[in-house]
Order: structure tokens, then C-alpha cells, then sequence
């Protein structure tokens, strides 16, 4: 049943781990590109906000009318001083944030923080909260009319750079959303998988062709937060738009074999598709699709939706 609402949902992975590339400059730039190249989306969900950045990211998004915002950063500047084990191994240099325009349909930009006391899941075994990088998992809720939106923005972390970590977020979200989310849901971010997606719909997740336990486990994880959500009525949004095989969009969001992604035409960049954007039947997905002029400003390419709500 169509309620009359739009939304336009940004995900982007702003590339920002490391200096230089959370420098003010190009945080300026990546702010304009907000503005002025893909005309200020009704929510932006970013990846990799740098944690010494943290206010200049929220007064610039604040000038382009994004009033409503919450992130994970203090998360992730808190940890990166603890002397705790593991916490010394970990960087914790970024983190991620999601912001509402002032513009929009929507309101009531929330943030929600899951416990592992109270909830549908009280009486289980195992609670879903056990990864060491806590900041690349933000859980929020909008509201647009009489219907709340609950938001979730991740970050997987490189398995081959944090092992365990990358699984372990991915289970969190997987068994977060499939116990507790009970509202329409978008999930959206840098997941680090899939290894590749065939032309007849097949996902093949890292660590495929590896026997044992962890590996097992990895693939269920990549298996399950790509294409388990669909018994809680989510779909990609992308792949729901545009299917598979030799498509005439860009269809990689990470161009791990392109030196200059912006430099050619869409359909010639060759990568990886890690950023996903996977959401609500209900939300009446209407269009979904890899911003190609987003190569300019990260190595990363943001994904767009746009509902009708």
C-alpha cells in the first residue's frame, strides 16, 4: 500500500582509516559531492568517519541541512585509549555516522543501543554483542508518518587484516535484525564480501574453497547477511533493480582492479561489490544504483536507493 512518502537512502564508504584521507579538504569535497552531486539524499549512512574528525564532519553536514545526526565515533575514540586487551591491537581510528536532512519526510533521527539483557532474545544461550569493534555497528530509527524505520549501518572490517572480527560483526547484525527488528528495516554498508557473484544469482563468499570449522563459520556469515535477511522479508536492493550477469550499470562499488575508476565509464571499472544496501519489501524500492561520479572523492563508489514508503 503506497503511504505517499519518499525516501532517499545514501550508503558510503568515505574512506577515511587513515590520514591523509580524513583530511579538512577532502572532507569538504566529499560534503560538496553530498550537496551538489547527488542532491542531498534524505538519509546518508557513512563508513569510516574518522574519530579526530568527529566535529567537523557533524558542522559541515549541519551546513547542508543534515540537523539530525548520530555516530558511533566516542565509541570508537573511548576504545582507542583503553589499555584493555584486545583493545591495544585495535586502531579504532573511525567509525560510523548516519544523518537525517532537514528537508526530509522523515524525523526523529534515533539512536538505539540493542542490550543483551532485554529484548526477544532474553532467555537465549548466546547474545548477540561480542565483537571487539562495537563502532562498526549503528543501530538507529527514523520516523516518517506513522511508521518507524529502523536503520542499520555497517562496517565488516578486512578479514585479512582483523580475522574473527569481520565474521563477528556480520553475525551481530544477521542475528540482531532476524531476533529483535520488528519495524520496516534498511540495512546498509561496506560488508567485505561477497569474493564474487555469478551470472545465474550465485554468491560465493570468501574462504569457499577451505575446509574447517572457521571457515564454515565465514561463509554462513557472508551467506546469511547477504541472502538470509530475505526470510525477514529484505531483499538487495540492487539486485532486486538490476539482476545479474552483464549489466549496463555499474555494478562493482570497490574498484580493486581499476587504478582510475573515475577516469573511465561505468561499465568498464572492475572490482568488488562490497557495499550493499539491503531493505524491506514494504519500502517499494523504486530504484538502486552505484553513483559513478563518487570515485572521485573515495575509493569507494556510494549506493543510492530510493523508496517509495
Amino acid at each position: 500500500m503506497v503511504s505517499g512518502f519518499e525516501l532517499r537512502v545514501l550508503s558510503w564508504n568515505v574512506q577515511g582509516a587513515v590520514p591523509p584521507n580524513g583530511s579538512i579538504e577532502r572532507i569538504e569535497n566529499q560534503i560538496e559531492f553530498l550537496e551538489k552531486g547527488v542532491n542531498l539524499p534524505d538519509v546518508v549512512m557513512l563508513n569510516e568517519v574518522t574519530t579526530i574528525q568527529r566535529e567537523r564532519w557533524r558542522e559541515s553536514l549541519a551546513e547542508i541541512g543534515y540537523t539530525e545526526i548520530v555516530d558511533t565515533l566516542e565509541w570508537a575514540a573511548e576504545l582507542r585509549e583503553s589499555a584493555v586487551p584486545p583493545h591495544q591491537d585495535y586502531n579504532h581510528v573511525n567509525g560510523n555516522l548516519i544523518a537525517l536532512h532537514e528537508s526530509s519526510d522523515a524525523s526523529e533521527l534515533t539512536r538505539l543501543s540493542p542490550s543483551i539483557r532485554y529484548g526477544p532474545w532474553e532467555n537465549a544461550d548466546l547474545k548477540d554483542w561480542n565483537t571487539n569493534l562495537p563502532e562498526k555497528i549503528l543501530n538507529a530509527s527514523i520516523t516518517q508518518g506513522e511508521r518507524e524505520i529502523e536503520l542499520w549501518n555497517v562496517r565488516a572490517v578486512p578479514g585479512s587484516m582483523h580475522g574473527e572480527e569481520k565474521i563477528k560483526i556480520l553475525e551481530n547484525t544477521y542475528n540482531r535484525i532476524m531476533k529483535g527488528t520488528e519495524s520496516p528495516c534498511v540495512l546498509a554498508g561496506d560488508f567485505n564480501s561477497p569474493k564474487e557473484e555469478l551470472a545465474d544469482g550465485t554468491t560465493i563468499p570468501w574462504r569457499h574453497d577451505q575446509e574447517g570449522e572457521l571457515a564454515q563459520r565465514w561463509r554462513e556469515a557472508e551467506l546469511k547477511i547477504l541472502r538470509g535477511l530475505e526470510e525477514k522479508g529484505m531483499v538487495d536492493t540492487f539486485r532486486a533493480e538490476h539482476g545479474y550477469g552483464e549489466l549496463d550499470v555499474l555494478d562493482v562499488s570497490h574498484a580493486t582492479r581499476t587504478k582510475h575508476p573515475e577516469s573511465v565509464i561505468p561499465t568498464e571499472v572492475e572490482g568488488k561489490r562490497f557495499d550493499h544496501m539491503i531493505a524491506s519489501k514494504e519500502l517499494d524500492s523504486q530504484d538502486c544504483y552505484y553513483e559513478h561520479a563518487g570515485f572521485n572523492y573515495s575509493d569507494h563508489a556510494p549506493l543510492i536507493a530510493e523508496f517509495n514508503t
